[in-house]
């Protein structure tokens, strides 16, 4: 990378962004999910890097994590801690069969791709979690958001995304070897503090916010509650944690406090909207493609394909059977099993975490990103499809 000076960093940021933005543009062209233009940016960047010799600056590196950060609070304030726990008597069985089907997937990668116990539970964790934008969207233009089996996708979506950031706290811990024990405990104090983080925000942020809202300050709120999201997430990476599982819970929490939680939504959406491109982009910069290209054409042709079949049909027959077992019907049971496919942002982070703890190579790290573009292009045409034949049987 060419020398620029001291504050070479914001020359960095302003091009990162415009990359991103540019890239957007014609990916939303063609109907796919934003985050793949962001995903697809860094991945050229790094294609590009033993010509340009860049590597992301740690001013990056904070920017992309303040962006994931936010955008896992706004996530929270789309939900409440109420509607998880209400999840929990129907949707969780959905949730949870889809969490099992993608642990067992990474257990089935041991015979077919060689993999050790380790790398099979990462590659499981990374594929349990879930994000429903997608799915939700494409009901929304069929007019079917109200229909019983994309509200049975959306409750599982919430139940899944706490499952999913629990175990994704187990990929900072792992290291080599498996000890059930302290997986066991990691997952327990991962729920622990994310059910307490979320229950304590919600009964105490009235009393907490209220007065501050009248005090004579500029932002007095945001800046509060940014600062406590900022240190909610350090608390996290403390106890060895992922740094997005606390946010995501106190976002839950805040909206019990509905005004608040949308003014404060509001005026924070910008950062996120800001920023969270950066992760994205940051999470392709991390695939080292002279590792790849050492490998032969058809081995990661074939670690490709067998990792997508596994995030596909990990999903599709978990939540299958058990819509099936609830008493859907064989067709909404499947609308149901293919709603739960998509992956997004924090399967991409667990994914990088995964990478950057060494407990993936970047041939399966470049695999699971692929799952990001494909499920969101082939998923809304299944359902589509489904769907459009379920009205007409």
């Amino acid at each position: 990378m060419v020398e620029l000076g001291e504050f070479s960093w914001l020359v960095e940021l302003a091009a990162l962004l415009l990359i991103a933005k540019g890239l957007e543009l014609v990916i939303v062209r063609f109907g796919l999910a934003r985050v793949v233009a962001y995903l697809l940016a860094g991945l050229i960047i790094a294609a590009l890097k033993p010509h340009t010799l860049y590597e992301p600056s740690s001013v990056v590196r904070a920017f992309a994590f303040l962006g994931i950060i936010l955008l896992l609070f706004e996530a929270g304030l789309e939900s409440s801690l109420r509607e998880f726990i209400r999840g929990l008597k129907g949707s969780s069985a959905v949730a949870t069969g889809g969490v099992v089907g993608s642990l067992l997937a990474g257990l089935v990668a041991v015979p077919l791709l060689g993999f050790g116990l380790t790398q099979a539970l990462a590659l499981g964790i990374i594929l349990s979690a879930t994000s429903v934008s997608v799915t939700v969207k494409t009901f929304e233009e069929l007019r079917a958001l109200s229909s019983v089996e994309a509200q049975t996708i959306i409750g599982a979506a919430v139940v899944d995304d706490v499952i999913g950031l629990a175990l994704l706290s187990l990929l900072y811990s792992l290291g080599t070897s498996i000890d059930l024990v302290k997986i066991v405990l990691i997952a327990t104090v991962a729920f622990t503090l994310w059910f307490a983080t979320a229950e304590v925000t919600e009964l105490s942020s009235r009393r907490l916010f209220k007065p501050l809202m009248k005090a004579p300050l500029e932002a007095g709120v945001e800046t509060v509650i940014l600062a406590i999201i900022l240190a909610l997430a350090y608390v996290a990476t403390r106890v060895g944690l992922s740094v997005i599982l606390l946010a995501y819970a106190f976002g839950l929490g805040l909206t019990s406090f509905k005004y608040l939680a949308r003014k404060v939504g509001e005026r924070l959406r910008i950062l996120s909207l800001l920023f969270s491109p950066l992760f994205f982009l940051y999470a392709g910069t991390r695939l080292n493609f002279s590792e790849i290209l050492t490998a032969e054409v058809s081995e990661v042709l074939y670690l490709a394909s067998i990792v997508l079949s596994l995030a596909f049909l990990s999903k599709i027959v978990g939540c299958f059977l058990t819509a099936k077992a609830l008493g859907f019907s064989t067709s909404k049971s499947l609308i149901i099993g293919f709603g739960m496919v998509p992956r997004a942002e924090v399967m991409i982070v667990a994914a990088t975490a995964a990478l950057e703890n060494n407990l993936i190579g970047h041939d399966l790290y470049l695999a699971v990103l692929l799952i990001v573009p494909i499920s969101t292009f082939v998923v809304p045409v299944i359902i589509k499809r489904m769907y459009r034949g379920l009205k007409y049987m």
